[in-house]
């Protein structure tokens, strides 16, 4: 996405800001629309939104036909995703802790957890949580978690793929550390831009889409941003995720005048319902505890 004067960040203009991760003010320019931290290598958009304009990215288009092609059809795909992350939780707590995630999207994530944990959710996309209710069944709220206020505190907190949305993600990590049981776990994941593969693929990387990507982190920026916010025993994971074959090919193949009406084809005649495991050592899973 082009940046646009009326969306240049001030800080870009000689009203520094400093860096979320590290607090230090070493900015450079990275990618077109990009701004990167020299000390921690932390990336962020360029971008000078209000939080209801971020908010308003997230309707039923953006889950169908924006950044996914269809989320619902994704669902086979990312459960396999999400019942791994439930078994690596469920050996941290005991069955029935209480489990809150932010961003929960369609409920997904929430049916699998709801076999072992207390499990509910929030997000901002108003349709997605009806879906999450309506269709599976789960404990869904639309609502910003800022906002928020719990009646008790959670023994785990997890947002997965939601880091990077957020234009202000040290204040949700802020609150989910208050949040949290002391001994609670934060359990996150979102891309690398420090990865060899977002490397090699520079300004083509996949996870660089301004404006629903606007924070990139690197393992580095990650562990410092959890330390200064209190959180210990960080550890980060690299795993291989389920994709859709569909998804994949809608992404590769559909917006190219030549291969478009292959994909067509195949995608009509159902040739492509397929989910594989594939990794490229460029999205990472992070969990931290807050300590005793």
């Amino acid at each position: 996405m082009s940046v646009t004067t009326s969306q240049k960040n001030p800080a870009t203009q000689g009203d520094l800001s400093p860096c979320i991760c590290c607090l230090e003010d070493m900015p450079v320019p990275y990618h077109a629309g990009l701004i990167r931290c020299r000390k921690c290598g932390h990336v962020h958009a360029d971008l000078s939104w209000t939080p209801e304009q971020f908010r308003n990215l997230y309707t039923t288009d953006y889950f169908k036909g924006g950044e996914y092609a269809d989320y619902e059809e994704e669902e086979t795909a990312l459960r396999l995703n999400f019942q791994r992350r439930v078994r690596e939780l469920a050996d941290r707590h005991p069955k029935n802790s209480s489990l809150w995630e932010i961003g929960c999207a369609y409920g997904f994530f929430l049916k699998e957890a709801s076999t072992h944990f207390s499990a509910a959710g929030c997000d901002v996309a108003e349709g997605a949580v009806r879906c999450a209710v309506e269709k599976k069944g789960v404990q869904a709220r639309y609502l910003d978690y800022l906002g928020y206020t719990p009646e008790e505190p959670f023994d785990i907190i997890c947002l997965w793929d939601v880091i990077e949305h957020l234009p202000e993600p040290g204040k949700f990590l802020e609150k989910a550390y208050n949040d949290l049981r002391p001994g609670g776990t934060l359990a996150l994941s979102t891309g690398d831009i420090a990865s060899l593969c977002a490397r090699l693929r520079g300004s083509h990387w996949r996870q660089i889409h301004p404006p629903t990507h606007v924070h990139y982190f690197t393992r580095q920026s990650m562990n410092t941003l959890l330390t200064r916010l209190g959180y210990t025993d960080i550890s980060f994971h690299y795993y291989a995720f389920w994709r859709n074959l569909d998804t994949v090919a809608e992404k590769l193949l559909s917006e190219h005048p030549v291969t478009k009406p292959l994909y067509q084809v195949l995608h009509r005649y159902h040739l492509l319902h397929l989910n594989f495991p594939l990794n490229l050592y460029d999205l990472m899973t992070v969990y931290a505890r807050k300590p005793e």
